[in-house]
């Protein structure tokens, strides 16, 4: 629904003081609607209103909650409509984007517990060195005095300075947000993962090698590196933004008698936060009870969980537990939240693919027999006990992943799980005898004549499209222009 009413016209100041008023709260003034203006939705349009993201979601909160003051303020839906069709225009386009990268700083990350991952980390180092004077590569602590990887070694074969290769520790990634251009991970998904959890906020785009058994998110091998890194470095890519989710987890404290009011009260702490690429499960672990879980929508009850547990994935874990444990397959291009049970004791609890905007809140209910025990991405596991909750939603940062085909995804599960491969149906021409596939054969080949020109007998004989110097013409054609002519034939008929 597109309209070409003018509703808001605005400079970036207007915006800025707008969005100050509600980050401070102060929503006493109504917005003015001015009577000349371009369209909200209308950014690519000259005179348009062009702020960035918090001045939009400063519209939009006006437009949704807000009083707007003006001739339109009581048809605001048009206006509404109009900004979601433009920020799902700006989605596609963003999907769609190629952009070049201007890389100074590169991390490495490899599976220190291969040693043979070590050495071809050493030869991807000497390579950079050698051919991208101006990129510093930042290796991980633990091999600064390594034998193995020798760095002073690299740099007197690659005739570079020894400071072009530094080291890398945890405290220095979390203390250093968006000092990374790119990253390299020579391993598995488990590496990836790894390195998605060391970066809480801004994660610098990833070229994941595969060097592991199986691997949905290592699409590049490392064989080629050579070819594979140049591109990147010097021509534009395709980014693949995949959505992580924010995970709280709160701990319920032992009800207190307040002073003041003689009323017991139940103090909230707030734990610890997690960002997570696959999953957070929770589960009952070594309980021999069934978990009793408290499932929230936006603060509301949706169900309660009674089984093993329940895992709430991303599109990129779709492919992981998720799916061994009966979820669906979601394209990493979607922003979503699978929501899948494990073993529930029920035949109706079938998976549920919900939207990233929807907080999500698991907690153990006060009735369980036991405790459950959730884990993030498989790590950090933490025991939950009667009244203990996790609060989920989408992460406001994503991890990058370069994309190498515009079909990786179908191509990964095709490879990796066989996805939808079985034998097509084959005729049985060929086990007939001598004399039946000869009559076959030519039978066929009477047929496929007869139906060169199907309209022959047609009772539209006499229309134009069947004169003769059509017919002509249509023998004369190449074959891509006969199918287009006969969809033209099912179409004249079909009206």
């Amino acid at each position: 629904m597109k309209t070409d009413k003018p509703l808001i016209n605005a400079s970036t100041d207007t915006c800025n003081t707008i969005d100050n008023e509600v980050e401070t709260g102060d929503k006493s003034s109504p917005i003015k609607v001015l009577s000349d203006g371009k369209l909200l939705g209308n950014l690519d349009e000259s005179g348009s209103m062009k702020c960035d993201y918090h001045n939009v979601k400063t519209w939009v909160r006006r437009l949704s909650s807000e009083t707007i003051v003006g001739d339109d303020a009581n048809n605001l839906y048009p206006f509404y409509v109009d900004t979601a069709y433009s920020v799902r225009r700006l989605r596609k386009d963003i999907i769609n984007a190629k952009v070049r990268l201007h890389v100074e700083n590169l991390i490495i990350i490899c599976n220190i517990n291969d040693v043979s991952t070590v050495f071809l980390m050493r030869e991807a180092v000497e390579w950079i060195l050698r051919n991208f004077p101006s990129i510093t590569v930042y290796v991980q602590d633990i091999f600064e005095k390594s034998t193995q990887f020798a760095a002073n070694d690299l740099c007197k074969d690659s005739h570079c300075n020894q400071n072009r290769i530094r080291f890398w520790s945890r405290d220095f990634v979390q203390n250093h947000d968006s000092f990374f251009d790119l990253m390299i991970t020579l391993g598995g998904d488990g590496t990836v993962l790894f390195a998605s959890s060391m970066f809480s906020k801004d994660v610098p785009p990833i070229v994941p090698f595969s060097l592991g058994s199986l691997g949905f998110l290592t699409n590049f091998e490392f064989q080629k590196f050579q070819i594979t890194l140049r591109n990147i470095l010097t021509d534009k890519v395709r980014i693949n933004l995949r959505m992580r989710l924010q995970c709280k987890l709160y701990r319920r404290n032992k009800p207190e008698i307040d002073t003041i009011t003689g009323r017991k009260v139940c103090f909230i702490d707030f734990v610890s936060e997690h960002h997570v690429l696959n999953e957070v499960t929770i589960d009952r672990g070594p309980a021999p009870c069934l978990s009793l879980l408290e499932l929230y929508g936006h603060g509301s009850l949706m169900t309660k969980v009674q089984g093993d547990g329940l895992i709430v994935a991303t599109p990129t874990g779709s492919t992981a537990y998720s799916l061994s444990a009966g979820g669906s397959l979601i394209s990493p291009s979607v922003n979503a939240i699978a929501v899948t049970p494990i073993c529930p004791h029920t035949l109706s609890f079938r998976p549920i693919i919900l939207p990233d905007s929807m907080e999500l809140k698991v907690r153990v209910d006060m009735n369980s027999r036991g405790t459950s025990w959730v884990n993030f991405d498989g790590k950090d596991r933490v025991e939950l006990k009667q009244g203990d909750y996790v609060v989920i939603t989408a992460s406001p940062y994503a991890v990058p992943t370069v994309e190498s085909s515009p079909s990786e995804f179908f191509e990964s599960i095709s490879k990796n799980l066989n996805w939808n491969d079985r034998e097509e149906q084959m005729p049985f021409a060929h086990i007939l005898s001598p004399k039946n596939q000869k009559k076959y054969n030519i039978d066929s080949s009477k047929y496929e004549n007869d139906n060169i020109s199907p309209f022959s007998e047609s009772p539209f004989s006499e229309s134009p499209f069947t004169s003769s110097d059509a017919e002509d013409e249509e023998k004369n054609s190449v074959a891509g222009t006969e199918m287009v002519v006969e969809r033209t034939r099912q179409a004249y008929f079909a009206v």
